[in-house]
């Protein structure tokens, strides 16, 4: 295989490496569960717990009517590649000529590398926004709620056999299997009704809620591989001999194509449709400390429009990889041949979650102590499904909020495990009554050293409250 094609395949992946970790929809738009490490499932209040814990849309508020104005997360990042290590290895150095490419050592090959755990590199891209989200309290019938969000996820897993191919090319008795290959992306809309109310009262809790969602899932995009296995060997002799069988889906809306501005609308017609359920529990163990515990994201999509497979199938032998016509003819066997698709079907990233909270400021010996309200906060989350935007990695978090006075909540936060590893997040707020503002960012390095940061993450969310 020439170095010219996997060059061009390396390119492709290595964009994927530079994006964040998919999570489900509501994670990210939360910007007070952001600032406090995605610890959501006990303490997310209102509108704001809907995609993490639906029970919370019923728990008491001041207000009637809340309506978001479009809260809006992202997250990116790889757990290979920083914008310090681009920079260092493969943006140039400026010269008196201009801009040239950076001679790489072994030590620089080595380096890059070593940080490919397990022999694979991920990067993930998280972006969602909330057009619409309306909550009205129904007195003592409970809370219901309508939404609509819009989600944009994408990961990429890559072998660091691509890279020792660029690095040494393919010396007699060499050997690269670069089938850890993941590509994929999609481009969701979600149409959520939820409900939530009180539920009588039992011994062991003092107040409890329930709550659920059920979703209307449009699939706008996707693009992915869906099947990759590719080999290259040289032989003693320098003789090169590989395998490529490379299927990828591809439906709805297409970002390459030359007028796709023009085709996207606010309300494109969908290519996949499914349904999905978050059901959640909630309650109050006394004034002070409150559980919950969760089931988000169950259900799937079923792509059927606008389908489109391209299909790589040969087996490639060269005895002189460096002659021009033998190169061309594996390039046009590599390129694949296009089919109109069948139907399939992605699942959603089910997650199963539990939570707890505790209030510290409603202890009576707290004032003594500290002025303001403190709240203390801990998840935990386990995917159930391996799907685009979710991990079956268990994740940990421990969140806190802090209110000197009431206009002005400040969070900190630390996360364990999922596939971001550990996170440190801040985030604060402005509540003036009927208009909330909240920022956050759960990759605090992203702020303070952006160039060696592998993460990065922001949120902003703004509500009206009548």
């Amino acid at each position: 295989m020439t170095e010219r094609t996997w060059r061009s395949i390396v390119v492709v992946v290595l964009a994927g490496l530079a994006a964040g970790r998919p999570v489900q929809a509501g994670e990210r738009t939360d910007a007070r569960g952001v600032g406090m490490a995605r610890t959501h499932v006990a303490v997310a209040c209102g509108i704001d717990a809907l995609g993490t814990n639906p029970a919370n849309l019923a728990l008491p508020d001041d207000a009637t009517i809340t309506i978001s104005l479009l809260p809006v997360g992202v997250h990116l990042g790889s757990d290979v590649f920083s914008y310090d290590l681009y920079r260092r290895y493969f943006a140039g150095v400026t010269t008196d000529s201009g801009r040239v490419g950076v001679n790489l050592t072994d030590a620089d090959k080595r380096d890059i590398l070593g940080r490919f755990t397990n022999g694979l590199g991920h990067g993930f891209i998280d972006v969602e926004a909330r057009p619409l989200g309306v909550a009205v309290a129904l007195g003592d019938l409970g809370t219901a709620a309508l939404t609509m969000t819009d989600r944009l996820v994408g990961s990429a897993a890559m072998p660091k056999e691509y890279l020792e191919f660029l690095f040494y090319g393919n010396p007699p008795g060499s050997r690269y299997d670069f089938g850890g290959s993941e590509a994929s992306v999609a481009w969701t809309r979600e149409y959520a009704l939820s409900y939530a109310r009180p539920l009588p009262a039992i011994p062991v809790l003092q107040s409890w809620y329930a709550g659920i969602s059920i979703k209307l899932v449009h699939g706008l995009s996707y693009a992915g591989i869906d099947r990759f296995k590719a080999s290259l060997a040289t032989s003693a002799v320098g003789v090169l001999e590989g395998t490529v069988d490379v299927l990828t889906r591809r439906a709805g809306l297409d970002p390459t194509e030359k007028d796709f501005g023009q085709m996207v609308t606010p309300f494109p017609a969908p290519a996949g449709t499914g349904f999905g359920v978050d059901l959640g529990l909630s309650g109050s163990l006394d004034d002070v400390i409150r559980v919950g515990i969760s089931i988000t994201d169950l259900g799937s999509i079923s792509w059927q429009q606008e389908l489109q497979e391209t299909v790589t199938s040969s087996t490639v032998h060269l005895e002189n990889p460096f002659e021009g016509g033998e190169r061309d003819s594996l390039d046009r066997a590599l390129r694949g041949k296009s089919r109109e698709g069948t139907p399939f079907s992605t699942v959603l990233p089910a997650t199963l979650r539990l939570g707890a909270c505790v209030e510290l400021h409603r202890l009576p010996w707290f004032q003594e102590v500290l002025a303001g309200e403190l709240t203390v906060a801990v998840d935990y989350a386990q995917g159930l499904t391996r799907a685009l935007g979710g991990t079956v990695v268990p994740r940990g978090s421990l969140g806190v909020e802090y209110r000197p006075w009431g206009f002005l909540p400040l969070r900190t936060g630390i996360s364990f495990g999922g596939t971001d590893g550990v996170n440190v997040a801040f985030g604060l707020g402005f509540h003036f009554g009927v208009y909330d503002l909240d920022l956050a960012t759960e990759n605090l390095g992203w702020i303070f050293t952006p160039n060696s940061a592998a993460y990065g993450s922001f949120a902003l969310s703004m509500r009206f409250r009548i």
